[in-house]
């Protein structure tokens, strides 16, 4: 007579998951100056918004997103990474009525597959819920990051104005609107 034997087996997994979502575009830079300068000029006013140089490009970490904008291209990248650990543990259970043998340990490994499907299956969903925060975190800072660089980028093309006004001849005149986002420069040649 054979008796029935419960058979659990138990897996487990312990994983770094990271998900990242990116964006890149491109600066609308006007060349008033030689590019070389435009470049400088568009450096200069990154850095004193909180960029830091690196490898040539201008970098800033906030949050865990990071804007890289390479000033001669013109070229902007924008990132948001996110890291997690998990432990996850799964129990499969059935049963045998052999309790020694070759069924005993088809049982043991068919039991665990399945549990190691059920872990991929969590873990799985753990990086989909991780990315879905990388997207979201890109999703809110995109929108202050763009109306970072477009008010950068305007105080460059002032800038250069001033600068290309300057070598045409003296100034006589210039009003500048910051609300309007006007300016006028009155030169004498």
């Amino acid at each position: 007579m054979s008796r029935a034997y419960r058979i659990r087996v138990k897996e487990n997994i312990s994983q770094d998951l990271a998900a990242s979502d990116e964006v890149c575009s491109d600066l609308e830079i006007l060349e008033i100056l030689p590019g070389d300068v435009m470049a400088d000029l568009l450096a200069g006013e990154l850095k004193g918004r909180g960029f830091e140089e690196k490898d040539g490009k201008l970098i800033r970490d906030k949050d865990g997103v990071t804007v890289a904008v390479d000033p001669k291209s013109g070229e902007v990248g924008v990132k948001a990474v996110k890291t997690d650990r998990v432990e996850l543990e799964s129990e499969a259970e059935g049963w045998g009525y052999d309790d020694v043998g070759p069924k005993e340990s088809a049982i043991k490994k068919s039991l665990a597959e399945s549990a190691k499907a059920d872990l991929a299956k969590r873990a799985k969903r753990q990086q989909d819920r991780l990315q879905a925060e990388a997207t979201e975190a890109l999703e809110g800072e995109m929108a202050d990051v763009r109306k970072e660089l477009n008010d950068a980028v305007n105080a460059v093309t002032r800038e250069a104005l001033k600068r290309k006004a300057a070598q045409l001849g003296r100034i006589k005149e210039m009003t500048e609107d910051a609300e309007a986002g006007s300016l006028t420069i009155k030169v004498e040649v």
